[in-house]
Order: structure tokens, then sequence, then C-alpha cells
């Protein structure tokens, strides 16, 4: 019994990934996978894995899909790097799985709240460090070249924008649904949820803002069933949402990337100049053309896609001979490494559980989908934390939901 509320517990502290250190978070993990097998063999649970085995496949593919290219790799070191970044896509499924009665609604709620509290905390380190440099200083300093919110929520954080945006804007939406399904305005998740928007616009992660807003339009279409508020919701919201862009400092981040001429890197520009984004998906996109069926392979993508870079004559000190910049597409990097099957494959897992899932999961699932349009979310560890380890709780769920509903 104490072991069990122990693993519980462990399962629940997970929860606290977005502000634990990468070192700390891989110590928990390997203490809660090691509970999870001790409580397996106590509870006789390893014919679990074969009852459940094409689920475990599924949500551990992220990670098989670089074991099984092993056999084809050339660049052993680069491979085994993607491995170990992908193994919560391993560790999880089968912690889970073998313990997959500990998945309940409970699990869900408490987990969640401790998430939650977790990103509302990281953010408020951004805010004490924006406060220490001074509100007024950071206000007036900041703008598209000299980014000062932007830098110092990094600073505080240790996160990349983009992903501190996807962390905090998926609580937003984890409160707001509770709101909309419990049919019951909390104050205090009204206050967080504004707390975690603005400060989400603050630091202009753009694309965190268009999935909450999508999200946010994918909740109010499911959860209202009388038509006529539903839609005009679903109108207001979205010119709301545009009037707000319109009329503040938000809209110069999105006309600024817009007036970027279509031009490949070169020496006769400056440094606002540049479409580095333009420049990084010409040769994904050049990359992939010439090997659509197969990709350049697992071990090989920054390689081949340096070596494209190097045509590019533009030097600066943020050029792509001094920072190493991926895909930034998740679905481009996916065909890169293993060609337009490896893409499908990667899709179908990603999507496979969506059908007949609750509004919360599919909500998840959306999210991950539009975010992997201008990130490689899967190269930087909390990426594939928050993916993976929210992934296997929700499908979970859902299993023991179904199984539940067919016993009784």
């Amino acid at each position: 019994m104490r072991l069990a509320k122990v693993f519980y517990f462990s399962t629940c502290a997970l929860g606290l990934f977005p502000i634990l250190k990468l070192n700390h978070f891989s110590i928990l993990m390997m203490i809660w996978f090691v509970l999870a097998l001790i409580n397996a063999f106590k509870n006789k649970t390893f014919p679990l894995l074969k009852t459940h085995k094409f689920t475990f496949l599924l949500l551990a593919f992220l990670c098989l899909m670089y074991v099984f290219y092993l056999p084809f790799a050339e660049n052993l070191k680069e491979l085994g790097k993607s491995i170990t970044k992908s193994l919560p896509f391993l560790i999880f499924p089968l912690g889970f799985i073998l313990n997959k009665d500990i998945v309940t609604k409970k699990l869900l709620q408490t987990f969640g709240l401790v998430y939650i509290i977790s990103v509302f905390i990281l953010n408020c380190l951004g805010w004490i460090k924006v406060f220490n440099f001074g509100w007024n200083d950071a206000w007036q300093q900041n703008d598209f070249y000299h980014p000062i919110f932007r830098n110092l929520f990094a600073e505080a954080t240790s996160l990349h924008l983009p992903y501190l945006g996807l962390l905090t804007i998926f609580a937003a939406l984890w409160l707001t649904f509770k709101m909309f399904f419990n049919r019951k305005i909390n104050l205090l998740s009204v206050f967080t949820i504004i707390f975690l928007l603005f400060s989400t616009y603050i630091y202009s992660a753009r694309m965190g803002l268009v999935c909450y807003l999508i999200g946010l339009l994918f909740i109010v279409f499911k959860s209202i069933k009388k038509q006529t508020v539903k839609w005009s919701l679903l109108v207001a919201l979205p010119l709301f949402a545009l009037a707000f862009f319109w009329f503040t400092p938000m809209k110069e981040r999105y006309i600024k990337v817009v007036e970027k001429d279509l031009v490949l890197p070169n020496k006769d520009q400056e440094p606002h100049e540049v479409n580095y984004r333009y420049g990084i998906w010409y040769c994904a996109t050049d990359l992939i053309s010439d090997h659509f069926v197969l990709g350049v392979g697992a071990d090989k993508v920054q390689e081949k896609l340096n070596n494209c870079y190097n045509g590019f004559t533009y030097k600066s000190y943020e050029d792509f001979s001094q920072v190493t910049y991926n895909t930034h597409n998740q679905y481009f990097d996916q065909m890169l490494k293993f060609g337009i099957i490896g893409l499908i494959l990667f899709v179908l897992a990603l999507f496979y559980f969506y059908p007949n899932s609750s509004v919360l999961y599919q909500t998840f699932i959306i999210v991950v989908s539009i975010s992997f349009l201008t990130e490689n979310l899967l190269d930087r560890q909390i990426g594939v934390v928050f993916i993976s380890l929210l992934n296997t709780i929700f499908v979970l769920l859902k299993l023991n939901k179904v199984e539940k509903s067919i016993s009784s």
C-alpha cells in the first residue's frame, strides 16, 4: 500500500517538469520508472505489455523509429543523441501501461494542477526578471530588433521562447476547458488564464497565441450546444483577437516577418533584412525534393542542411556558420530523416488516438500538430517530455475508460 502511494505521488510530481532543470527531471523520471517496474513486479502486470503491444508501439514510435534505423546509420554518435533525447517516448508508455490502473480522472486532475502551477511559477520567474530590470526601461527599449522581454523571460526560465509559449498556452487552455465543461466561472482560473496569456503576449510567443485562439475556438465548438451562442462566439473571438493584434505592439513582430523579402541570405543584406526562415525552409524543401521517398537519413539531416547553408554568402554574428539551424518544421524534419513513408507513419501515430477522445486530449493534439509547423519540438528535451508524458497519460485514460465501459 505504501509503495502504491509513493508511486502515485511520484507520478503526480512528473507534472513539475516545466520548472525542473533537465538533469533534475531526468533523475525524477528514472526514480519514477524504477518505482513503476517494482510496482509491476509486485502486482504481476507484465502481461499487460502483450495485451496492449499495439498501443505501446504507437506511443513509443517516436523513439523506436530511431532504433529501427540503427542498421542503416553511418553516424552512430548523431543517431545515439536522437535515441537518448527521445527515450521518454519509450519510458513513459512502458511505465504507464504496466501500471495503467493508476491512470484515472483523479490522477489527471492532480497532475494537471501540478503542471499548471509549475507553468504559473515559470512565468512568475520571468516577471521577477522583468521588474528587476525595470518595467519602464524594458517597455521603452523593447522592439523587434531588441526583444528585451523575450530575452529576460528566456534568461529567467532557461527555455527557448516557443517552448515556453507552448507550455503556457496549454496550461491556459486546460483551465479554459475546465471552466467551459464544468459550466462554472472560477475567478482564480480566470485570473490565471489572463496572467498566462498576458505573459505570452509580452514575450511575443506568436505561435503560442495562435494556438490558444484555435484551441479556444475548438473548445467553444465542442462545449456549447446552443447554436446561436456557439456561432456568435466563433465569429466574435477571431474578430476580437484580430482587433487586439492590430492595435497593440504585437503587430510589429508579425509585420516585420511578413515584410521581409523572400530572398536567400546574402552578403548584400543587413542583419535586419535577412529572412532566416526562408533560407532554412529553402534548404529543407530542396533536400526533400531530392530525397522524397527515403529521406537523407536520421543521422545526416543537420549535416545536409549545413552543406546547403554554406552556399549562403551572408555573414554576421548570427549567420548559418555561427548558429545551428534545424528545419523549424517537425514535418520537414521527419521527411528528411525517413522520407514520405516516415512522415505518413509519424502523422498516423500522432493522430491515431484522436477520434472519440476527450476534448482536452483533442485540443492537445491540435496544439501540438500546429506547433510542429514552425518548430522542431522534438529536438529539445522539454518538447519531448511535454508531448510524450501528456500524450501517454491521455491515451491510457482513454483506454481505461473504453475498457471500463465494455466491462460494465
